[in-house]
């Protein structure tokens, strides 16, 4: 797999389903969270240390499609997939797989670079970097 798309595993927890059985609707953006920090930590990116040097990563959209609901104790595999960066904004595409290797999810997230006033700024050029040399 190429480090423009990267995959996790992750149980899903009991505390985790709604009334039905199923994983709750809520949830799923954490998992969507849980491999973007995780795949931005391998590249050297941490949100923390944007963070603590007052470039923030807000969501700007987030879609999802839920095509077959996942359940409690399920071993999940969480893939995404970055396209190229576009001025302040990234976006980043998902799927998710049950335990079966059926596709549960597809998702699409758009974060964009901002101050700690929340308007957009220009992304630092060292970031960028290391993203465009993940699509490589």
């Amino acid at each position: 797999m190429s480090n423009s798309s990267y995959s996790i595993k992750i149980r899903t927890r009991y505390s985790e389903t709604d009334q039905m059985g199923y994983i709750h609707h809520g949830v799923y953006p954490v998992y969507l969270e849980l491999a973007r920090i995780q795949w931005l930590n391998e590249l050297g990116i941490s949100y923390k240390e944007l963070e603590t040097n007052g470039i923030l990563l807000p969501v700007y959209s987030l879609s999802i499609q839920y095509l077959v609901p996942l359940t409690f104790d399920e071993l999940i595999e969480v893939r995404l997939k970055l396209q190229e960066p576009k001025g302040a904004k990234l976006v980043f595409s998902y799927e998710i797989f049950n335990e079966q290797g059926q596709k549960s999810t597809r998702a699409e997230v758009v974060l964009f670079f901002a101050g700690k006033n929340g308007k957009p700024i220009k992304p630092p050029v060292e970031i960028i970097e290391k993203i465009k040399s993940a699509l490589i």
